[in-house]
């Protein structure tokens, strides 16, 4: 089994290379979630939105500059690499099976859970990768502008950070359940549709308060979306739970992979 996934990853990794899902989003995470952080806090400090706006991003306007940036990267983060992450696996698992790609596999050596665990790696591998470079870039940027702003980037902005990556590797975890769900439907545009309706689902679960045990909340929560109670109540328990959720689904993905028959 270990030579065929080794043969499996390279080739997965060679595919994903290609993709052009990943040449859309590797840009947006890795650049554009630095710069609206950072942008964002900027604008809420300058005392130019007004109204409704003003009040979105007050809480950006306060608290060392260093460590808000941060706090909004993990906010944005957590929600666009779960997007992301959800968008490249309904691509890569549902769409050779909707247009009958899919059947060339069954003449291969490598087994088909071989490449379905390889397909799951390197996609959440690639997400992660996205959460690091985008965390080194806020931290770059944020760096530079507490300094031309006389702060200093202390302890709180270096515990952000870590928080911050942290949730974004949970929401790229989170992705994977929706490989198992691209496998059931065939179908790239259900999967899709069943990432939209739990992003719904968790914005009601997180109105009546059960938010900080459903694992699609707790990363954006974490990190601040719903303030400093709502992070303050993410116990190390819910984090595991959410940890979890990676791995099992993984292995709900390689079990049906290892049943296909008729594709």
């Amino acid at each position: 089994m270990s030579g065929s996934l080794a043969t499996a990853l390279r080739v997965e990794a060679l595919l994903w290379r290609r993709s052009t899902v990943r040449r859309i989003s590797t840009p947006l995470l890795v650049a554009l979630v630095p710069v609206a952080s950072v942008g964002m806090t900027a604008l809420a400090r300058s005392g130019a939105v007004a109204g409704p706006g003003a009040a979105k991003l007050a809480d950006y306007a306060v608290g060392p500059l260093g460590a808000t940036h941060l706090a909004v990267c993990g906010q944005v983060l957590s929600v666009a690499l779960l997007m992301a992450g959800g968008f490249a696996l309904a691509a890569a698992f549902g769409q050779p099976l909707a247009d009958g790609r899919a059947g060339a596999l069954f003449g291969l050596a490598t087994p088909r859970g071989a490449l379905a665990l390889a397909r799951c790696v390197v996609v959440v591998g690639w997400a992660a990768a996205c959460a690091v470079a985008a965390v080194g870039l806020t931290v770059g940027l944020s760096a530079a502008a507490t300094a031309a702003a006389g702060e200093a980037f202390g302890p709180e902005a270096w515990e952000g950070a870590g928080r911050t990556l942290v949730a974004g590797l949970l929401a790229a975890g989170l992705a994977v359940p929706f490989a198992a769900v691209a496998t059931a439907t065939r179908s790239p545009l259900a999967t899709v549709g069943a990432l939209i309706g739990v992003v719904a689902l968790t914005q009601l679960v997180v109105v009546v308060g059960a938010g900080a045990w459903f694992p699609y909340a707790v990363p954006s929560l974490w990190t601040g979306t719903g303030g400093p109670d709502a992070a303050a109540a993410v116990n190390p328990a819910a984090l595991w739970l959410t940890a979890a959720v990676a791995p099992v689904a993984t292995t709900a993905v390689v079990h049906q992979w290892r049943r296909l028959t008729d594709v």
